[in-house]
Order: structure tokens, then C-alpha cells, then sequence
């Protein structure tokens, strides 16, 4: 094996002292951006730690394949993700595969220098598109592909249920399509490497069960371990002879993202600390996360991961303990002071995850929406509430001068405010747009989350057509051909378009004519019943090739198509069926 084919990468006390120089400069701008300041003063403290953000990725996420130990490498810098080579004997496992298909056949090249083996297994830590769309170019025709059980309702949730909300605050999120001068990077990575021409998916061939389960493949044993954090279905894996722990996402070196932006079910921090005290329970000489440079040494792995799960329960606890006394949300997030070992420690650094976010996640995840204020039961829209309020402001000019002096006053998101309630009583008005265009990009200028500033500046460009998105996935027959049949109905409901559907009462029964699968829809009380039988009463059944009706659902064919090529067809009321085909919105 080539030397020149990897690099060994220590994250060592000089590396370490190098990043708290950093970090200290970090410090200073949360301090300046907290303080009254002149104007000068907040950009120019932004400029700096927009530079140092760049500056750090640059050195952090260096494009380059590192070697662990003898037989384990690791991808950094290539995609959001990273991507694990384990060499065995005769055959070689991949720990998740990037967000894209382009990314990922680079990747495959290096490891190819390394290790020529088939690809016996890949694993998937959880079902985040950055550790499992750019599978298609690693598997061979005898590889295996693991996730955890619980894979299939995350990956469900985020492609299918919520696939097109959760696609449109990701996208400003990472900043997708902002011009490409003002793309940063951010904690996990460069920016997300996405494309709408959407690669094959590679589907989990093994579903593993239970909380632990122990394989050997190509000579590698490695303990593969169910362990809730970032997702409900992370996994964390641990090669023994090694002393690796794979940490997935529940460790990397950022302020962890207990609550996303871009939109999440309830990241359950006490689950996620409880998942972290299992990786030091192993007591590793190496850690390799996800994202970002490994550790190597006992003592480092031990420390970092220690202060990494007591800021999570720091967090969590705090959330509980001031929602105990009747506090508010609100009044959490305000009132929080940041502990001594927040500010000093190099891992706690909210470049990905933010301790606001993270709070009010907490308490909504224990509590829910209701802040325990009776006014707050059930709330004016913002709509309403916008409406109102300017009739007590009482003119567009008057508004128009509360929105300047904000500005002038550097109150930004006071601006921002009111900007929205001149952009809902005023929604074509080109002066309020580019005011709130405006408000916007400053709170961006003052936002040392990277995330949270690409949101900002995102909405600000949409707002005033600097960018429009383009959100349209382009799939293919070939591309959703490995989409489970199951998952294709299980999509359906929320698909079911309430006005089409209301006073109808349909049931339909469909025979999957290659695979013997059956299932059932029903229509009623406008709303769409999937069931995996055909029912009893069923006054339609149409039978139909997996692929043809996969193609209907996602438009790239249609029922009538279908049914004059012979395709599918329908036994029972045909122009009922045509009604019904016609009730679902597609992808």
C-alpha cells in the first residue's frame, strides 16, 4: 500500500490549541455582536467571523482520504458527509456513502487505490439524504446494504411524507441557491452538493432488529448499536480490535443541532446523552464521526465526548427545570446564560447546532406548542394579529417610518416584524419587499450560526427575486424502480386532495401482477385509508405492474395512458376508476 494513497490525521493538543486561537476570536465577535456597537463595528465583526468560518472549513474539511489504522480510511471533505473505507479479507465494508451519486464515484476511485475488493457491505448511520444518496456508485452485485429497523419511518418521513416542505427549508438552510459568492460552509461541511436529478435509490437490503446486533463480514466483527440521537434510527458501530467507535451523527465537533431549521420530529436530547455515555462506555482510542476530522487517544475521546453529552443535558435540564417553574419558552431562550465550559470548550461551538433552537425543542418536545399562557390557547394568526396592528399604526407611511427608524436603531428583527405586517397588508408592494429584503440580510450580517445566517439571507434574496428556487425533483422510471411498492401507497394519503375527494366513497382493490402484492384504498370522509389487502367490498380492482403505478403516482405516466397501453387494467366502474386516479397530487 501506497503511502502517498492517505494521510494520517491525529487531532493532537497542537491542532487542538490552534483551533482554541479560534475560537477566542469567535468569543470576541459574540461578545462585540452583543454589546452596543456602531454600525462599523457589527459588520466589520461578522466579516471576521465569516472569514474565519471559511477559513477554518478550508482547513477542517481539506479534501483528502485519511487512514485511521492499518485497514480503515476515511473520506473527508468530498461530500456534507463523510464516507469510511474498513479493508477485510477478501471484501470491504463502506460507513455511509455522501449526499451525491457524482461525489461519491470520486470517493470510490480513492478507496479503489487503497483497496480493489468488492464492496461486500455498506451501512447507513441513519437516513439524512448526506449518508445515503450517493450509494448507487458502491454497490456491486453482491453488496448488502444495513440500516437500523427503524431507517424505513425516517427516510419515509423525510422522502415521501414531508419530502417537498422539508426540500424547501433545506435548500435555505445550506444556502443551495444563493450565488456562489456568498455559499458558506458551515460545522458538518462544505455546502450540501445536491442535484434534483435525482441518483438511484439504494434501498437497505437488511433491516437490523433490536438494540444490538453483532456481524462478521469479511473477516471484520464489527457491534452494530441502535442509538437514538441526531434521528430516532442512528446507529453507532464499534470495530473491537480496532477500539474505533463510528459515531454516525451523535458526535461531531460542533454545538450538536438538537433542533433543525430545515424541520424535525423531536430529537429526544435525553436519549441523544444516553447514546453518547454508550460510546464512552467502550472506552475507544479512536473516534470517527460522520463529519469532520477523527480523534485518536483515549484520554481526547474520553474528555470531548464527556463535555459533548453534558451540554446536552446542561441544555435539557435547564429546559425542564425553568418549565417547572412556569417558564415560557420565551423566557427560557431569554433568561439562558451560557456556563463557563460552553464558552471555553472547542466542540461547543454553535456552528451547526444553536442553544436557542435546542431549548425550545426541549420544552415543546416534553410540552408541545401550548406555553401554558391562557391568551396563547388559541392565538391570533399572524395574519389576523398583522392586520390588526396596522390599523393601530394606521397608514402604509407611518409603518413605513417605524420599519426606517428600526433599521436606523439597528433593531433588525423588531424591522424584520414589522416588515411582515407590511408585506401581509401590502403583499405586492416593492418598497416594503426591499425593506424586508434588507432587514433580513442585516440579521444575517449579525448571525454567527452558519445555518441560520443562510436562512436569512436566503428569504431576503427570495423575497426581493435576487434567486427562485427551482424545487422540482426530475425522477425517472429506472430512478424510483428501487422504491419498496409499499412505500409508494404509504405516500398516498396525505397526496389525497380533500376537495376532489369530498361526498366520495370509493374503494379500490389492486393486484400487483408481478409480485403478487396486494393492497386496498379507500376513499371516505375525504380522506384515503391504505390497507395491504384488496377489500371485500372492493367495486374497482385494477391490475397493474409495480412500475406502471409507481410511474402514475409520481406523474410520470398516467391511468388512462396506462389502460390504452395495456399496462394496467381496470375491472369494475372505468370512469369511477378515472375520477379517482384523478384525486392525488403528484410528486
Amino acid at each position: 500500500m501506497s503511502p502517498n494513497l492517505s494521510k494520517n490525521i491525529v487531532y493532537n493538543d497542537v491542532y487542538l490549541k490552534m483551533h482554541y486561537k479560534i475560537f477566542n476570536i469567535l468569543l470576541v465577535c459574540f461578545t462585540l455582536l452583543n454589546c452596543s456597537k456602531t454600525e462599523k463595528e457589527t459588520i466589520q465583526s461578522f466579516e471576521e467571523f465569516d472569514q474565519e468560518i471559511k477559513t477554518d472549513n478550508e482547513y477542517y474539511f481539506e479534501q483528502d482520504i485519511y487512514q485511521v489504522v492499518d485497514n480503515v480510511y476515511v473520506a473527508i471533505g468530498y461530500g456534507l458527509a463523510n464516507s469510511i473505507l474498513i479493508v477485510g479479507d477478501g471484501g470491504n465494508i463502506v460507513i455511509d456513502v455522501t449526499e451525491s451519486d457524482v461525489m461519491a464515484s470520486k470517493i470510490l476511485e480513492r478507496f479503489k487505490e487503497i483497496s480493489n475488493q468488492p464492496i461486500e457491505a455498506i451501512f447507513y448511520t441513519h437516513s439524512h439524504v448526506d449518508h445515503w444518496r450517493g450509494a448507487f456508485p458502491f454497490v456491486g452485485k453482491n453488496t448488502e446494504v444495513y440500516a437500523h429497523e427503524t431507517f424505513k419511518k425516517g427516510f419515509y418521513d423525510q422522502n415521501n411524507l414531508l419530502k417537498p416542505i422539508l426540500t424547501e427549508r433545506g435548500m435555505k438552510q445550506f444556502g443551495f441557491f444563493l450565488p456562489k459568492e456568498l455559499q458558506r460552509g458551515h460545522g458538518l461541511g462544505f455546502t450540501l452538493d445536491f442535484d434534483f436529478e435525482q441518483p438511484p435509490v439504494v434501498y437497505p437490503t437488511v433491516l437490523l432488529e433490536g438494540k444490538k446486533n453483532i456481524l462478521t463480514i469479511a473477516g471484520v466483527t464489527l457491534e452494530v448499536v441502535h442509538s437514538p440521537g441526531e434521528t430516532d434510527d442512528q446507529i453507532i458501530i464499534y470495530y473491537k480490535d480496532k477500539e474505533i467507535v463510528f459515531s454516525g451523527d451523535n458526535y461531531y465537533m460542533r454545538f450538536p443541532n438538537l433542533y433543525t431549521i430545515r424541520g424535525t420530529s423531536y430529537r429526544d436530547t435525553y436519549k441523544w446523552y444516553k447514546s453518547v455515555d454508550e460510546m464512552r462506555a467502550y472506552n475507544p482510542t479512536y473516534l470517527v464521526s460522520s463529519h469532520g476530522p477523527f480523534l485518536s487517544n483515549k484520554k481526547e475521546v474520553q474528555d470531548r465526548l464527556t463535555i459533548y453529552r453534558d451540554a446536552i443535558q446542561y441544555v435539557h435540564d435547564y429546559a425542564i427545570r425553568g418549565a417547572n417553574k412556569g417558564k415560557t419558552p420565551d423566557e427560557l431562550v431569554e433568561e439562558f446564560e451560557y456556563p463557563k465550559f460552553f464558552k471555553e470548550n472547542f466542540d461547543l461551538r454553535e456552528q451547526y447546532g444553536k442553544v436557542s433552537w435546542s431549548i425550545r425543542n426541549v420544552y415543546n418536545g416534553y410540552l408541545g406548542f401550548f406555553d401554558g399562557k391562557a391568551v396563547n390557547l388559541e392565538p391570533l394568526s399572524t395574519k389576523v394579529r398583522s392586520k390588526n396592528i396596522f390599523k393601530i399604526i394606521g397608514s402604509k407611511d407611518n409603518l413605513l417610518t417605524l420599519i426606517n427608524e428600526a433599521l436606523e436603531n439597528k433593531e433588525f428583527q423588531w424591522a424584520a416584524e414589522l416588515c411582515q405586517i407590511g408585506a401581509i397588508n401590502f403583499p405586492n408592494d416593492n418598497e416594503i419587499k426591499n425593506l424586508y429584503s434588507l432587514s433580513l440580510e442585516e440579521l444575517s450580517k449579525q448571525e454567527t450560526n452558519p445555518i441560520a445566517r443562510n436562512y436569512y439571507l436566503s428569504e431576503a434574496y427570495e423575497i426581493n427575486e435576487q434567486i427562485i428556487p427551482d424545487l422540482t425533483f426530475n425522477l425517472t422510471e429506472d430512478q424510483i424502480r428501487q422504491i419498496p411498492i409499499e412505500t409508494i401507497f404509504e405516500a398516498m394519503p396525505p397526496r389525497l386532495n380533500p376537495v376532489k375527494a369530498n361526498n366520495k366513497f370509493i374503494t379500490v382493490g389492486f393486484n400487483m401482477s408481478d409480485t403478487g402484492e396486494k393492497f386496498g384504498i379507500i376513499i371516505r370522509n375525504n380522506i384515503a385509508e391504505i390497507v395491504d389487502y384488496v377489500p371485500e367490498n372492493a367495486e374497482i380492482i385494477v391490475t397493474v405492474e409495480t412500475s406502471t403505478w409507481k410511474g402514475i403516482i409520481v406523474g410520470i405516466t398516467d391511468a388512462k395512458s396506462a389502460i390504452a397501453s395495456g399496462k394496467l387494467s381496470v375491472s369494475g366502474n372505468y370512469l369511477k376508476f378515472i375520477q379517482f386516479s384523478t384525486m392525488f397530487e403528484k410528486d
